[in-house]
């Protein structure tokens, strides 16, 4: 994970190795000895630079939470059409999983766990409109009025879409069970998982 400039050695450290413990234990299940063992210092060190394991994790979510709206949210401003837009959604949400399963395992757990940190950082996007999903339920409403797709609900639309996207790396020794290519080559599989989901999401969205 990489993380603000300003941060020192021994921060960074600390938030690698605790991104590591909370996505793997969540918040109750980790210890700040784990934590501190992980990145390589004693907890009194830890202690000093996060006064509590509650105060580690809201800045290490913050920053994951951070890093997700960041890592597609100017593509898919950019994109110009709803056809472009979803493509961009699909690729972008599925590669940032892909490259940050510590990550996508933390929200996962915030979720199980009740969901509140997480909700607020979505809210707080959410107002400032530049969170990933309010962008793709946005474009979905205006090809709805345009006519480009058919009439859906851009809300439940967009939970398909990051449902279907999400779901194959949570359960991927399952997916590997039913599709064998996939233990062979799981980065084959990612991408032509990616191009399968654009086609069923976007043709099963044209026009009536």
């Amino acid at each position: 994970m990489t993380v603000p400039a300003d941060y020192s050695d021994t921060e960074r450290d600390i938030f690698d190795a605790a991104l590591r413990v909370f996505a793997r234990d969540g918040q109750r299940g980790a210890r700040m000895q784990e934590i501190a063992d992980a990145a390589g210092i004693n907890k009194a060190m830890l202690h000093y630079y996060f006064r509590s394991k509650e105060q580690l994790y809201e800045k290490v979510f913050a920053f994951t939470m951070r890093r997700f709206m960041a890592s597609f949210g100017a593509s898919l401003e950019k994109a110009p059409t709803f056809e472009e837009t979803l493509r961009v959604f699909i690729d972008g949400y599925v590669d940032f999983v892909r490259s940050n399963e510590d990550a996508m395992r933390l929200m996962v757990n915030e979720n199980l766990t009740g969901g509140s940190l997480l909700g607020e950082h979505l809210r707080e996007a959410t107002k400032a409109g530049d969170a990933p999903p309010t962008i793709l339920v946005e474009t979905i409403a205006a090809a709805v009025e345009a006519g480009e797709i058919r009439r859906v609900d851009p809300d439940h639309t967009v939970l398909s879409v990051v449902s279907t996207c999400l779901f194959f790396f949570v359960a991927q020794p399952t997916v590997q069970v039913m599709h064998p290519a996939a233990g062979e080559d799981w980065d084959a599989f990612v991408e032509e998982r990616k191009e399968h989901l654009f086609d069923l999401i976007y043709r099963g969205l044209s026009p009536e």
